[in-house]
């Protein structure tokens, strides 16, 4: 089992969520992730310090995803970390995410992925 600390779950839940047409970076929330707020926030402030994310917005109290985005640094880094091909469309990308989360028992990311998906689909049949 591949271990992931918090804040690489933070960047694969905001990988996957990059990976829609129109990506709505505040669905990553502490509570879709299910972890503590003030540990969310400094995995997040963690991120954009080593350039893994850009566009995070902070005030005193709190921290806001609205406008993050991945780098090509956090794209790399997620993809060799979870072994994704880079060629793969962003369905199959999202598959193997969630094949990967899903074997190492990692349910709040599943359940992340699998909406991502649901939605993908959705989007498809429209």
């Amino acid at each position: 089992m591949t271990e992931l600390d918090t804040k690489q779950k933070v960047l694969v839940a905001i990988y996957l969520e990059y990976q829609k047409d129109l990506p709505k970076m505040d669905n990553i929330t502490s509570e879709n992730l299910s972890l503590d707020n003030r540990v969310f926030n400094t995995a997040l402030i963690k991120l954009e310090n080593e350039g893994l994310i850009k566009g995070l917005k902070t005030t005193k109290f709190d921290v806001f995803t609205a406008f993050v985005m991945m780098t090509n640094l956090g794209i790399n880094y997620v993809e060799e970390k979870l072994e994704i091909k880079p060629t793969l469309s962003n369905g199959e990308k999202v598959r193997e995410v969630t094949k990967k989360v899903t074997s190492w028992g990692y349910t709040e990311l599943k359940d992340f992925s699998a909406k991502f998906l649901a939605e993908f689909v959705k989007g498809i049949l429209k």
